[in-house]
């Protein structure tokens, strides 16, 4: 291991956490899960087989690993960037100062020292003699460009929520300066890729050739087809007894499956090495043959629809509540997802800091049974008094509109014939392009269109992750992800004081009053926190690991500082 490396693998327990980020600052990390990545702490035995162990000495090199995206790339510019497709296809190009491990721990990447070195402020020494792809060397001006360029985009919370200000002190020293506490620091750094700084001069353009520092160079993308990244043989990491200096794989290419039944048969083919989304219902079969491999995770995210609060009757809280009452949760786990997931009646995942596996889950089944559940009787009253107050007739004419993901698809039908069935809604579902449909529920007009949005959301380790954003009445868009316009000061303070509080127990009951407020309330109903799922040829691929954060699904091909990497075998 390099001397200026932190220890990169703990095994602390997840209400560790954000106490050791927090309060403790500079002194141990700590880690969320677990486990060697196929499975996740305080769930059932997953179906599958095994990974393959990773064996540093016998990594076979080069070769093209072939794998899939359910949806086209959008967007090259990690600051715009609102999609986590977009997010994958970068992930193995640019890097961060820090990176989050798989079991949460949170590790030295582009920064080889992170520590505070006064009251709110944080200094991060950088690796000496790490080159962009376009051979300039990596400096603290490069990583303050890359922080103050997030001002004003669509991704300005991951760094505005708690910057003030830089200052660079060398060549390879910056300090930041925090707008005061904010408990998840380390994890938002980790968001944030560093891009050369002649980006924001003009004299260089990302918009189409994506340039950083990471393990992989672009090489080219055909809209709809593929993406095609190759190995980079000038990356800084120097190998240690765990990972090689450089990715053992020569090239990769991500073609562009959105169909997921195509994307199982050009796995069985052979056409493509990985899926990331095959049907559900294929999942037993592949379990079942010895050549494959299928790795879940429970996932940071889950799936949502939020409502347009300033069309009328969605700004009534009764009615959000009513439509929640009526969206068959069960039945989309086991139809829709062949029992992947579990019914989300709150906005966090257990795979968050705060809960406990125990905790969280009879917090979320109350949750379900006061405010949320299926329940027609409880929905007609609450959609009755809630039209009467919003003055609209019944039946109200509303449309749903979703992506052309096949399986959300399903469960936006269902939830549309489950409100069709009463007298109160005429629904009707729309479903758009992947790029288009961003482009509007990331537009000014997403809470003023007389549309519910059907949409999946991608949390993170911290709890915030999944609320700041979506419910946050600063994140309004087109300048963040609140698509409904949604405002409630009890929520804003809760916000706040869920970041800025460094004490893990405070910060447990400020996120339960939080969810309590947001399930009665009920700015967006929740569907399913999922799975992540990743099905491959393990006669091909060796030590592939499932993330479970969606737009990191990639990170198991190669991050050293992570202890992951991925080879293909010539068996």
């Amino acid at each position: 291991m390099r001397s200026d490396d932190t220890e990169r693998h703990f095994s602390l327990n997840r209400r560790s956490l954000v106490k050791s980020l927090g309060v403790a600052g500079v002194a141990g990390l700590a880690g969320c899960m677990g486990g060697d990545g196929t499975e996740t702490e305080g769930t059932p035995a997953r179906p599958g087989g095994t990974t393959t162990p990773a064996d540093p000495g016998n990594a076979q090199e080069g070769g093209e690993l072939i794998a899939s995206f359910g949806a086209d790339v959008a967007q090259f510019d990690p600051a715009k960037a609102a999609d986590t497709t977009s997010v994958k296809a970068f992930g193995l190009t640019y890097e961060t100062l820090l990176t989050v491990g798989f079991d949460g721990s949170i590790n030295n990447a582009l920064a080889h020292t992170f520590e505070e070195v006064g009251d709110g402020v944080w200094r991060a020494e950088l690796r000496e003699g790490v080159k962009f792809h376009n051979g300039n060397e990596l400096t603290a001006e490069d990583v303050q460009v890359s922080f103050e360029r997030y001002e004003g985009k669509v991704n300005a919370t991951d760094v505005y929520s708690w910057y003030e200000s830089s200052e660079i002190i060398d060549d390879y020293t910056i300090e930041f300066t925090l707008q005061n506490d904010y408990a998840p620091l380390k994890f938002d750094i980790s968001a944030v890729p560093v891009i050369p700084a002649e980006v924001e001069t003009g004299d260089l353009d990302i918009t189409e050739d994506p340039i950083g520092t990471g393990p992989y160079e672009f090489v080219e993308h055909q809209p709809d087809e593929l993406f095609r990244i190759t190995r980079n043989d000038d990356y800084w990491f120097e190998g240690d007894d765990s990972v090689p200096s450089t990715p053992p794989i020569k090239d990769i290419t991500y073609r562009v499956i959105t169909e997921q039944s195509a994307q199982q048969a050009a796995l069985e083919s052979g056409d493509i090495h990985l899926a990331n989304t095959p049907p559900a219902p294929s999942l037993s079969d592949f379990a079942e043959n010895e050549d494959y491999t299928v790795n879940r995770r429970l996932a940071g995210g889950y799936d949502l629809m939020y409502f347009p609060t300033e069309v009328e009757p969605y700004g009534n809280k009764k009615v959000r509540r009513g439509i929640s009452r009526l969206v068959p949760r069960e039945e989309i786990v086991d139809a829709v997802y062949e029992g992947l997931g579990v019914p989300a009646y709150m906005a966090i995942s257990q795979i968050s800091a705060v809960f406990e596996t125990e905790e969280w889950q009879d917090l979320n089944d109350r949750l379900g049974e006061e405010y949320m559940g299926y329940d027609e009787e409880q929905a007609s009253t609450l959609l009755e008094e809630g039209f009467d107050e919003a003055g609209i007739e019944a039946p109200f004419e509303t449309t749903i509109i979703t992506n052309q993901n096949p399986q959300r698809v399903q469960w936006v039908q269902l939830i549309a014939e489950s409100l069709n069935s009463t007298d109160y809604f005429d629904v009707s579902v729309e479903q758009y392009e992947w790029n288009t449909y961003v482009g509007k529920i990331a537009g000014e007009s997403s809470a003023s269109n007389n549309e519910v949005i059907a949409v999946g959301w991608s949390g993170g380790w911290d709890p915030d992750a999944y609320v700041g954003d979506l419910v946050d009445s600063e994140q309004f868009t087109p300048n963040g992800f609140n698509m409904g316009h949604y405002k409630n000061e009890e929520v804003d303070q809760l916000l706040e004081d869920g970041t800025n509080t460094y004490d893990l127990e405070e910060r447990n009951q400020i996120y339960k009053d939080l969810v309590e407020i947001l399930a009665e309330d009920a700015p967006m109903t929740y569907i399913r926190f999922g799975e992540e799922t990743d099905v491959y040829d393990n006669t091909a691929v060796k030590g592939f690991r499932t993330y479970p954060i969606n737009g990191g699904e990639f990170k198991g091909i190669f991050s050293p500082a992570d202890g992951a990497f991925t080879y293909l075998s010539e068996e």
